[in-house]
C-alpha cells in the first residue's frame, strides 16, 4: 500500500502517460500536475471546440486527485467526487493495486467513450 503523495502521483502518472501516443496531448507535466487533452476540432451544437479535456492527475495539499472528463458520460454509478464543470474524479490518499486498477479501467473507459464519440 502506498502512501506517500509522490510516489502514488508518479504511479498513476505512468498508468496515464501511454495515452499521450493515442491522440491526447500533454497540457501540464509538472511535479504536482498531469493531463491530457484532446486537440480535435469538433463541432457540437453549433458550437467549435479545439481543445477538451481528457484527464488529469494533481497533488492538492494531502491528497491526489485523479480527474475525468465525464461529458456526455453517465458516471453516476462510479461514486466520483465533482471537480467543476464535467469533470470528475477520485481523491487518493492511499494506493494499492486494486484501486490503481479501478484507476486504470476508468481512464480507458472515458478514453474509450472518447474514441466513440469521435473527440480523439
Amino acid at each position: 500500500m502506498k502512501t506517500d503523495l509522490v510516489e502514488i502521483f508518479q504511479t498513476i502518472r505512468a498508468s496515464l502517460q501511454p495515452y499521450a501516443t493515442r491522440g491526447y496531448t500533454v497540457h501540464e507535466n509538472s511535479e504536482t500536475g498531469y493531463d491530457l487533452y484532446s486537440e480535435k476540432n469538433v463541432e457540437t451544437e453549433g458550437e467549435k471546440i479545439t481543445e477538451r479535456f481528457f484527464a488529469g492527475i494533481y497533488i492538492n495539499g494531502s491528497q491526489v486527485e485523479v480527474q475525468f472528463n465525464t461529458t456526455e458520460f453517465e458516471s453516476s454509478s462510479q461514486n466520483l467526487e465533482r471537480y467543476g464543470d464535467h469533470k470528475e474524479g477520485l481523491s487518493i490518499t492511499e494506493l494499492d493495486e486494486e484501486k490503481l486498477k479501478e484507476i486504470e479501467v476508468l481512464i480507458e473507459i472515458i478514453h474509450t467513450n472518447f474514441k466513440e464519440k469521435q473527440w480523439i
